[in-house]
């Protein structure tokens, strides 16, 4: 699966103070759940809390679980978001399509056969109005995981200790399999409530259905 096409700029949000620590699995039996599968590669998310906001924090709790003969790897970096007005979608990204021109990220490995679960806070913060003919609201959010499908042409950053490294001559050397070998994984939608901010004048805060 590739990145989906109409998504407004990772700039349009922030999302800050995500941990990729491990963590108490995700709720299987939790009704609000995110779930998506590529290949052998699942995720299950958990998004804690049924409504969001500008500035408001997102706690979320990932599993990725291997069920290929190999291990994969995940990149170790802070989740980016960005928006579709047209499913008035909000999507939180994990791991990275590509390396970066010159820093490279720490990989954290999914062996075969197993789990590993993460979770951290996401702070959203977009300029979508506020104004009485505000139309298009986010409805929905829904996670999306890059992965790479093999390990052993990145070896050097598996187990690193720095999040990122500088090394451009290494990014060169391989983007190119790194674009080669990620893959998508896109969970189903999750409704959520988008909560205006607070508006002096009608003293409340305004919900978008």
């Amino acid at each position: 699966m590739r990145f989906p096409a109409r998504l407004l700029p990772a700039a349009a949000f922030a999302l800050l103070a995500f941990s990729c620590a491990s963590t108490t699995p995700v709720d299987m039996k939790e009704p609000r759940r995110l779930v998506g599968t590529e290949n052998g590669v699942r995720i299950d998310a958990q998004i804690f809390g049924e409504q969001f906001s500008p500035g408001q924090a997102v706690a979320i709790t990932y599993d990725v679980t291997n069920e290929r003969p190999g291990a994969v790897a995940v990149a170790d970096l802070v989740p980016v978001s960005s928006y579709d007005p047209e499913t008035q979608t909000v999507t939180v990204t994990f791991g990275s399509e590509i390396p970066g021109h010159e820093l490279l990220p720490r990989l954290l490995v999914i062996p075969s056969g197993q789990k590993k679960s993460f979770s951290g806070s996401a702070v959203i913060s977009g300029v979508f109005g506020t104004g009485s003919g505000f139309q298009h609201a986010p409805r929905g959010l829904q996670v999306m995981l890059h992965f790479l499908g093999e390990t052993k042409p990145f070896e050097q950053l598996i187990g690193i200790q720095e999040r990122v490294v500088r090394n451009p001559q290494l990014a060169d050397a391989l983007l190119p399999k790194w674009l080669e070998r990620t893959e998508t994984i896109i969970t189903n939608v999750l409704p959520m409530r988008w909560v205006l901010p607070f508006n002096p004048d009608e003293g409340t805060v305004r919900r978008r259905p």
